[in-house]
């Protein structure tokens, strides 16, 4: 059994973190090839610190004997003067990633439930994501996370 370690990301955690982005790329276009790039999306240095930088954004890492073998990244939007919601603030979770060779062990359920005590320190009413259809491990990751749907959004392919 390995030591996982949870923490903040740093400036040196976007290139460790390359190997996650390339595997999502792949899962995605081969869920979606109509939709979806084959090149994983990669942070600029200059995007990486500025999310690094802004306290409305968390980044975190999750590492496994010096290995990063997963991360999640979210902010917090602020729903204000809303045409139809309340105010209230969400952390929504952009993005959560388990190296495939560490998968179902707990990982990705410790990256998420450091998410909802960040979203609950942030006072937020809710933490929301989006998953796309295809993606059934995920969904039903999520689902055991305690997360259900909230919305739908529905497609024609033309």
């Amino acid at each position: 059994f390995m030591d996982i370690v949870i923490r903040k990301a740093v400036s040196a955690d976007r290139t460790r973190i390359i190997p996650l982005q390339e595997q999502i790329a792949a899962l995605h276009h081969a869920g979606r090839p109509d939709l979806f790039k084959t090149e994983a999306r990669r942070f600029t240095p200059e995007t990486f610190e500025m999310r690094l930088a802004d306290p409305a954004h968390t980044m975190l890492i999750a590492e496994a004997d010096g290995q990063v073998v997963g991360y999640a990244f979210a902010w917090v939007i602020p729903y204000r003067d809303h045409s139809t919601y309340i105010d209230f603030d969400s952390f929504y979770l952009d993005d959560i990633c388990v190296l495939d060779t560490h998968r179902r062990m707990g990982i990705g359920r410790m990256l998420f439930e450091r998410c909802a005590e960040e979203a609950r320190a942030r006072n937020c009413k809710n933490v929301e994501l989006g998953v796309w259809a295809f993606n059934k491990e995920a969904i039903a990751f999520y689902k055991s996370c305690g997360m259900q749907d909230r919305v739908r959004r529905m497609e024609l392919t033309l």
